[in-house]
């Protein structure tokens, strides 16, 4: 097995073909979204697996019956991937498939504590913005601004921290991403932001300080990262675990509409 270079990425972008339309995957392969890529060839590949920075999980893309492939990859993962990840603090390893065929229960079925669950997709292409502002004593500051970067707000470090797991670095979040912090008393309480981008669509994440929920914020706050995607030109993305209800309610209070579900697997490594 070999491991592409970051200019070798897109050789692997064929790969995508006869499969859901992952933007985790795709926006690696297209150079936007840090991760790692490895296949059985380095020119024309056949089966790959591609590792997101972002989503600290793999996805398995290509061709599912190719044995030489296969038949390497858990020694591959124990003698190369696990040492690295680790190195990076992970000691779970998570993966999916790109498409329906990929068996990930026979294919890591020496693992003792492997676990599967299920995830679903929305998606939306026409929207009517939720609200402008997050309703109460809030202000919603777009990180793209001038503001977001001279403010002395608290916290800021709480949206950096998303910035730096999904982007390989700030300036290409602010190049090609979009998004939102809410402030409360000049102190970030959320955020909601591009995580993936795509020739097409952005994936869109959220995430509100716990001791803030059901304050009516999630809502007002993802419907003005939604609302610059698409007036952009772009569709949006959203994944979650099927599990998640509080984060599909919001979704679909958005408007968006479920179009795919997916399973993963895990295991300690």
């Amino acid at each position: 097995m070999f491991e592409l270079s970051r200019s070798q990425f897109h050789k692997a972008i064929p790969l995508l073909e006869n499969g859901h339309p992952h933007p985790e995957i795709q926006s690696i392969l297209e150079n936007n979204n840090p991760g790692w890529v490895f296949s059985d060839r380095v020119d024309s590949p056949n089966t790959a697996l591609v590792w997101s920075k972002g989503m600290k999980g793999h996805y398995l893309i290509g061709d599912e019956t190719n044995n030489a492939f296969s038949s390497t990859l858990n020694e591959f993962l124990t003698t190369n991937i696990a040492p690295r990840m680790k190195e990076l603090g992970m000691n779970y390893f998570e993966v999916s498939g790109h498409h329906e065929k990929w068996n990930l229960h026979s294919l890591f079925s020496s693992k003792h504590d492997l676990q599967s669950w299920d995830q679903i997709v929305y998606e939306l292409s026409a929207f009517e913005p939720y609200m402008k502002n997050p309703p109460g004593n809030f202000q919603a500051v777009n990180l793209r601004s001038q503001e977001w970067r001279i403010r002395d707000f608290s916290n800021k470090k709480f949206v950096y921290a998303h910035i730096n797991q999904f982007w390989e670095t700030e300036k290409d979040f602010y190049e090609k991403g979009y998004g939102y912090a809410v402030i409360e008393a000049s102190e970030v309480i959320g955020v909601s932001y591009s995580s993936f981008v795509t020739k097409e669509k952005h994936a869109v994440g959220i995430e509100i300080l716990p001791k803030h929920h059901q304050r009516g914020i999630g809502a007002s706050l993802a419907s003005l990262v939604v609302n610059d995607i698409l007036q952009n030109g772009y569709s949006c993305y959203w994944d979650c675990s099927l599990n998640n209800k509080a984060s599909s309610a919001l979704a679909l209070r958005l408007g968006f509409k479920p179009v795919h579900q997916y399973q993963c697997v895990g295991f300690s490594l």
